[in-house]
């Protein structure tokens, strides 16, 4: 009995046991599905943060390097990759100069005043700043006109084509792919801008001719005088009295040398008077500061040689004489002079053709200031004001590595030129040789 008590005591233990043992192990799964719920959250959450962390970086990213907005034209973007070509252009022609004018003007070039010809650069105005102006007016008259030309269904023609691939290939040649990379002067980049300018400028060229059509030329002509402009051409020899040494300096002759130079060009003007051939009075072997030029100057402009007594003088002179010796101390010089011709009409030739070009210049310009007006055109100033001209390009592709090219491109032209003269000398000894046996050929024939 007892045993048995036991026994069913022992049994109603281990199902309380049991039964404690389940219930811990219900409440300890509960437990820990609770906890993993809340880490599977944490984990999403989590993700989710990061996918969005990387998104936002991403997207600055892709701002960082997508191309900035130096300009728009009617909503087509004018990025500052598309600028880098033609800004390097600029940059390049001056940059050769830049030492020069470090060492003879105390200043860089890009300092010194404008030398472009932008109507639009106010005077006084610097390099860098004129420059800069220069490229945009360009640039934004480029795209004005290639979409001009579009609207007009200008299409490049295949010889135009091939004069892309041509710049393309030009462009590009001397540059490492670094260069080029940094440049943004890749061949689809190059070949989009060259099919744009080339288009632009036929259109341009075409319109040019429109207007021209338009100029009255006798009316422009008119206005040229005749008298201003009547020429004077000269051949004489002249020393100066004054020189100017590596610095910049000048500073005049000495009174013994003034009279050294008296006596020896008095002595070549006697020579003068009796030689057959005015422009062969120094020998090449003869040491002296005398030398021998021609020259053309107009009734208006002057000959700066001459006082304006001596030169009204020189202007009386027939054609063919020779004149004396003057000892002109006020020009700075002691010179003899013979006449040429005394009214030649190459000058005032030259004044008509210019007044007409610029007349023609003209009416394009009001033209296209007028067609301009139609376009909305805006400037990026937050991207475009940081451009400064002169330190764009100019660390890509230095003053030395310009120079490397310019000699490179020298010796390939030279080296060109003799193998096409070589050519060109093998093909006429053998068309000698082709007609000599030729010839003998005839001969002998007709001795048949």
């Amino acid at each position: 009995m007892n045993s048995a008590k036991k026994i069913m005591n022992q049994q109603n233990s281990d199902s309380e046991k049991k039964s404690n043992t389940v219930a811990k192990a219900a409440t300890s799964k509960t437990r820990l599905g609770k906890s993993s719920g809340r880490n599977v959250k944490a984990i999403v959450w989590s993700a989710i943060c990061i996918v969005l962390v990387l998104v936002l970086c991403i997207g600055v990213g892709i701002q960082q390097f997508k191309p900035q907005v130096a300009f728009s034209v009617n909503g087509t973007k004018i990025t500052m990759d598309d600028m880098m070509y033609p800004i390097y252009v600029k940059e390049s022609t001056y940059l050769p100069y830049d030492e020069m004018y470090q060492a003879y003007m105390g200043t860089s070039v890009w300092e010194s005043t404008y030398q472009g010809s932008d109507k639009n650069v106010p005077s006084g105005i610097s390099n860098k700043i004129g420059i800069k102006q220069e490229v945009l007016d360009e640039e934004e008259a480029y795209e004005v006109l290639y979409q001009e030309a579009k609207k007009s269904n200008y299409k490049l023609s295949s010889d135009e084509k091939k004069k892309v691939e041509e710049y393309v290939t030009q462009a590009g040649k001397g540059l490492t792919w670094m260069q080029k990379l940094r440049l943004s002067m890749s061949k689809k980049n190059l070949t989009k801008r060259f099919e744009k300018t080339v288009l632009a400028d036929r259109f341009k060229s075409d319109k040019q001719n429109e207007l021209n059509k338009e100029v009255d030329k006798d009316s422009v002509i008119k206005k040229v005088s005749k008298r201003d402009y009547r020429e004077y051409d000269i051949q004489y020899y002249a020393v100066p009295l004054s020189k100017t040494d590596s610095k910049g300096n000048t500073k005049k002759v000495s009174a013994a040398k003034k009279k050294s130079y008296e006596t020896e060009i008095k002595n070549l003007a006697k020579k003068a008077a009796s030689a057959k051939d005015f422009t062969k009075l120094i020998g090449s072997k003869d040491k002296t500061d005398i030398t021998y030029n021609k020259a053309e100057f107009t009734e208006k402009d002057g000959w700066s040689y001459l006082s304006t007594a001596n030169l009204k003088k020189v202007k009386a002179m027939k054609n063919g004489t020779i004149s004396q010796v003057f000892l002109d101390e006020e020009a700075g010089y002691y010179v003899f002079v013979k006449m040429i011709d005394n009214n030649s009409t190459a000058s005032y030739q030259k004044a008509c053709d210019s007044a007409v070009t610029s007349a023609q210049t003209e009416k394009y310009d009001k033209w296209y200031e007028e067609l301009k007006g139609t376009y909305k055109i805006n400037v990026n100033a937050s991207v475009w004001n940081d451009v400064t001209i002169g330190t764009m390009t100019t660390e890509i592709v230095t003053a030395d590595d310009l120079q490397k090219m310019s000699k490179k491109s020298s010796s390939s032209k030279k080296s060109s030129s003799s193998k096409s003269s070589s050519s060109s000398s093998e093909k006429s000894s053998s068309s000698s040789e082709s007609s000599s046996s030729s010839s003998s050929s005839s001969s002998s024939n007709t001795s048949k």
